[in-house]
């Protein structure tokens, strides 16, 4: 009875498997460009915008530029969401294995892509923090018209050279990362949203390749006081 209770404690210690966001990154890119055109043409159709770029002409509307500007916001959102997509179909999915992440102790763990791939450098496994802050606008919860800005601050970071001769990907690139004890918790959404002091914890890993680059990146759960696996 001891030993299968042990061996049900051990499976459910074991760290949970984690797939890279870029089929995710991919699907929410391809959203995000159609809904920037969309858009776009919609400011056109609705306020009968005419298509007349010479700014000599005495018809000429400098509103035009407010849907060209969407437009082009939807062809960066679809060339990285293209880009997302071929990382995909060339490299596969990237497994994470990790213990979990807590101020003042070891962050280790391994990453395993799903076929082997061959680059033409070392692996660079990346960790760091960055902290979402608002700049201007209304206090919260107090009522204001001033636009407020958001911006990011890289509060701390950390790379793992792995060399390429050195590990099989598909067999694991395994890391270790000695976090600060005064690390801040994650605190907010996992991807980048306009949220005062979001902090969000993002692990990369990636390698030159002939052609695309290989690159997986993952959205980490650093815990805070008072919080436990």
């Amino acid at each position: 009875m001891s030993q299968k209770r042990n061996r049900r404690q051990a499976a459910a210690q074991a760290p949970a498997p984690t797939i890279d966001a870029n089929a995710a990154n991919a699907s929410s890119g391809y959203f995000f460009a159609g809904t920037m055109g969309l858009i776009g043409i919609l400011i056109v159709w609705y306020f009968e915008l005419p298509l007349n770029f010479d700014v000599t002409d005495r018809e000429f509307n400098p509103l035009i530029f407010i849907p060209v500007l969407f437009v082009l916001i939807a062809l960066y959102a679809l060339l990285k969401a293209i880009r997302d997509t071929l990382r995909v179909r060339k490299f596969g999915a990237t497994t994470l294995v990790a213990g979990a992440a807590t101020p003042g102790k070891r962050f280790e763990g391994s990453l395993r892509s799903s076929r082997d791939l061959a680059p033409d450098g070392d692996y660079r496994v990346q960790l760091r923090c960055i902290r979402t802050y608002r700049v201007g606008g209304p206090i919260a919860r107090t009522s204001g018209t001033q636009k407020s800005t958001y911006k990011d601050e890289l509060r701390w970071q950390e790379t793992v050279v792995v060399p390429r001769a050195s590990v099989r990907s598909s067999a694991g690139i395994s890391f270790a990362f000695q976090i600060p004890p005064d690390a801040l918790p994650s605190k907010g959404p996992p991807v980048y949203e306009r949220v005062h002091d979001n902090v969000r914890w993002i692990l990369t890993v990636s390698a030159p390749m002939r052609g695309l680059d290989y690159y997986a990146v993952f959205a980490i759960d650093m815990l805070g006081a008072g919080r436990s696996e």
